[in-house]
């Protein structure tokens, strides 16, 4: 699969002790790593494994990881920005109620509720990711359907949004071990 996707080098497979359905890619296309939890692998057939495998090998190959750090960044740039922006404005609130200094309402408007904005333009972002990765790992294993079917094992495990938000509590797996990861032998992806 990584010579289909044409990465310069085959990433590294790490197995995760734990009952989540879960994996992830991190790294670079040059020295990357995607890691597979214990959940996963035992609720999933190997057709859906391999279209979850490679989901996270166009993570790798589109350098969403990079893209994805970058959105990060600025969006803590924004908040850190904002919260300087709005202390100086309590600060000078005494100077602005006193004198007849006109304030651009819009600028402060902007000010405080621009992570909020950078938060779902991130959001939004990492939404269009995910679904070029889906579309990507489909043509990467010609099986469009190993992915969808793996996608919907792992939505009835973690239950839909309204019962996320509703009842958090309700489908934790229990951790089997301690969260370390462990290459896995023989990690050709």
């Amino acid at each position: 699969m990584s010579e289909r996707a044409e990465l310069p080098a085959v990433p590294q497979l790490y197995y995760v002790p734990s009952q989540m359905l879960n994996a992830f890619a991190v790294g670079t296309r040059k020295h990357a790593a995607i890691a597979v939890t214990d959940g996963l692998v035992r609720q999933l057939d190997m057709r859906e494994l391999v279209g979850v495998v490679a989901h996270e090998i166009s993570h790798v190959r589109n350098n969403d990881l990079w893209v994805m750090g970058l959105a990060d960044m600025f969006s803590r740039t924004t908040s850190i920005l904002s919260l300087i922006g709005q202390f100086l404005l309590f600060l000078n609130l005494p100077l602005i109620l006193l004198s007849q200094v006109t304030v651009n309402w819009f600028a402060i408007f902007l000010l405080i509720f621009a992570p909020n904005l950078s938060a779902l333009a991130q959001l939004a972002l990492a939404r269009t990711r995910e679904f070029d990765a889906d579309l990507n790992a489909a043509r990467l294993t010609g099986d469009p359907d190993g992915l969808a079917s793996a996608l919907v094992k792992i939505e009835r495990a973690q239950g839909g949004w309204l019962e996320r938000i509703f009842m958090p509590n309700r489908r934790v797996p229990r951790r089997c071990c301690a969260p370390t990861l462990r290459p896995r032998s023989g990690s050709g992806v």
